[in-house]
């Protein structure tokens, strides 16, 4: 990189380590819980996640490698009480942990918002307006533990079909959720990407039907 490129490149924000740490630590955990030889550790760590899930952030020493000691110094508070981030970064890998237990493929991908990973939840499922009445609760959550109570339950949907999710993305969503001038834009892009994603599939489909009519 040229001394020219160095000076233009944009300085990364708390989000954008908050985002890129939380996807390197899922990202690990689940190469080494895909692998051909699974360690016994991935496992038995995110076992000890999964049961650190209710846990506030750093009351749970077993798993401080993984939550609080996977995001940049920076991002941890110097008092008593976890940071924004802390919380952020332990409720995604936890909720990590949960979605990636027993499953055969990789749960975290990234580029798949929550908004879109929920519209996928409700097509493969029976009833998809029930998706749709559980994904606006989540989004109307009036506290971090009704938000949180929610999440678990669409994220063992998730995991039962298969559809994966971008923690680092959702991460940054749940800090976000934390401020209250940026909690309504975070509800607004889930919105957009579960609508998007319907409205560009009802496209795709109309665009086959028609081709099908004139071939």
């Amino acid at each position: 990189m040229t001394t020219s490129e160095k000076l233009d490149e944009k300085p990364r924000s708390a989000d954008d380590k908050l985002r890129e740490s939380v996807s390197t630590v899922v990202g690990r955990l689940q190469t080494g819980y895909l692998s051909d030889r699974r360690e016994f550790d991935v496992t038995a760590r995110l076992a000890r996640l999964r049961r650190a899930i209710t846990s506030e952030p750093g009351s749970v020493p077993a798993v401080w490698q993984d939550t609080i000691g996977s995001i940049e110094p920076e991002l941890l508070n110097r008092d008593d009480t976890p940071s924004q981030y802390e919380y952020a970064a332990h409720s995604a890998i936890t909720l990590f942990a949960l979605h990636q237990q027993a499953a055969s493929a990789g749960m975290h991908k990234r580029g798949v918002s929550l908004g879109r990973a929920a519209h996928q939840l409700g097509r493969h499922t029976a009833n998809e307006e029930a998706v749709r009445k559980r994904f606006m609760t989540l989004a109307t959550s009036d506290s971090r533990e009704e938000l949180l109570h929610h999440l678990r339950g669409l994220i063992t949907q998730f995991r039962s079909a298969g559809v994966p999710l971008d923690y680092g993305r959702l991460a940054v969503d749940l800090r976000r959720l934390q401020t209250p001038s940026a909690a309504d834009s975070v509800r607004l892009a889930w919105g957009r990407d579960y609508y998007r994603t319907s409205h560009q599939e009802s496209n795709a489909a109309s665009v086959d039907a028609a081709e099908s009519e004139n071939s």
